[in-house]
């Protein structure tokens, strides 16, 4: 506008000249928002700033610095549409521009100036085709940022869902543990010291065997609750010291002076740590079982940690019949069944009156 307002003010066609230039700015001006709405128009509107062009180098004799205006029309083609129909409309360009170049300045300096802002309409392209490219990434880049702060909302509610899972269930074990066991044994020992008291005025002499049970009783209640306090206690396992915690477990007061338990570790892979601690809580229930069940005061544990992976704790106790009992098995059982489903693993339990029972969990 400049160049054109130096050269032709004093030229009588300086009026239409601005007239032109000004329905050429108009259209710019308002293009992105023609094209937000519809861009369908896009091939209209190019047309018609080419005849605007056009019409510029007509009345300025063919003044080279107008196929500048070309380049700006690239731009915009790269903005809005795919690379393949931007190189036609660039290639389109390249004639309009040629033909009043070359009749202002003959064929070889037509050309050669053709030639130059051709090359320039294709930097601009190439340009605005890049900041296109990096705009559209950098909106990828952000979606992919919501939809990963999504998932991880998502996921950090599904762990609380599963904290508050598994919140609830070791509180529906520990209730029913102490229903099953706990609790009756004390109302076995309020039965015991009321028939000892009775005793005391009837027959003394037969009040010390009761005394003999209650005591019994009171000490069968301290081993379930230290038991169920020890389950509930966290066991910190590191990988590829399951062997080590049974043992030490084993080891432990209540266990020592009540059962005698042997373990046997044949391989040493490792196992995942979730697989290590429900197996170890899997070993903790069944020698609570055993200790509570089986009158069996001996023990073995078998842990093959070569494929295939298994776990099996076994006694020769007094056993129990098991379709007596596999649709109402207590708590124990379907605890260990749900840890070792956890984990992947199968649990199977083989037993029959006076046979002993066994415990195995093997993976797959």
């Amino acid at each position: 506008m400049l160049r054109l307002l130096i050269n032709y003010q004093n030229d009588p066609r300086f009026t239409s000249i601005m007239g032109v230039l000004a329905g050429w700015l108009l259209l710019f001006v308002g293009a992105a928002m023609m094209m937000a709405k519809q861009g369908q128009w896009l091939p209209v509107y190019l047309l018609l700033q080419s005849l605007l062009i056009v019409g510029l180098f007509s009345l300025a004799n063919g003044e080279d610095y107008i196929a500048a205006l070309f380049g700006i029309l690239s731009m915009q083609i790269m903005q809005w549409t795919n690379p393949k129909v931007g190189a036609v409309w660039i290639s389109f360009f390249a004639v309009l521009m040629t033909l009043p170049l070359t009749h202002a300045y003959g064929l070889l300096g037509g050309v050669a100036i053709a030639l130059i802002y051709t090359f320039g309409s294709i930097l601009l392209a190439s340009y605005t085709l890049a900041a296109r490219h990096a705009q559209e990434a950098y909106g990828y880049n952000q979606t992919l940022m919501r939809q990963r702060q999504d998932a991880n909302r998502q996921l950090q509610e599904y762990a609380k869902q599963i904290q508050h899972l598994a919140v609830v269930r070791e509180r529906h074990h520990l209730a029913r543990e102490l229903h099953d066991s706990v609790t009756q044994t004390i109302f076995t020992m309020a039965l015991t010291a009321q028939s000892t008291l009775i005793l005391l005025d009837l027959d003394q002499s037969r009040a010390g065997e009761h005394l003999e049970r209650l005591n019994q009783l009171a000490q069968s209640a301290i081993i379930e609750m230290k038991t169920l306090i020890d389950e509930l206690g966290p066991t910190q396992i590191a990988q590829g010291d399951l062997a080590i915690v049974i043992q030490q477990h084993i080891q432990g007061r209540l266990l020592s002076e009540k059962l005698s338990v042997s373990l046997k570790v044949e391989g040493s892979t490792l196992l995942e740590p979730l697989e290590e601690r429900m197996l170890f809580r899997i070993t903790q229930e069944s020698l609570n079982n055993i200790l509570k069940h089986s009158r069996s005061n001996q023990a073995m544990i078998l842990l093959h940690l070569t494929e295939p992976f298994w776990i099996e704790i076994s006694d020769q106790g007094q056993g129990f019949d098991w379709e007596h009992i596999a649709n109402s098995a207590g708590i124990g059982l379907k605890s260990m069944r749900e840890r070792a489903s956890e984990i992947g693993w199968k649990l199977r339990v083989t037993t029959s009156p006076g046979a002993g029972t066994s415990v195995r969990v093997e993976k797959g």
